[in-house]
């Protein structure tokens, strides 16, 4: 099992959702609201750097983890811009 962590914008968080969902994911936990900066510059929802983003969190099976990079590829490729997702290995207590 593998906890995969995508930092998304704002703009591009429904999709995402809806990614993840078509990918396999029973459910998913969202932190709104993070700062940051990136390739693309600071996200800190001011109007020196404006933009936020949010933190989602998905604990996904090695069965399911193929199609949901799949989906998560296609939104990326709609959206024309790199998501950032980190993959961590996980254990369910």
């Amino acid at each position: 099992m593998k906890l995969l962590v995508v930092v998304a914008t704002r703009e591009a968080r429904d999709d995402i959702e809806a990614a993840l969902q078509s990918g396999g994911a029973l459910g998913f936990t969202e932190i709104p609201g993070v700062l940051g900066e990136d390739s693309s510059g600071p996200r800190f929802g001011s109007r020196a750097a404006p933009g936020i983003s949010d933190l989602i969190l998905v604990a996904v099976d090695d069965g399911r983890l193929a199609s949901m990079r799949e989906a998560l590829a296609q939104v990326a490729a709609r959206k024309g811009r790199r998501l950032h997702g980190f993959l961590i290995p996980a254990e369910e207590l």
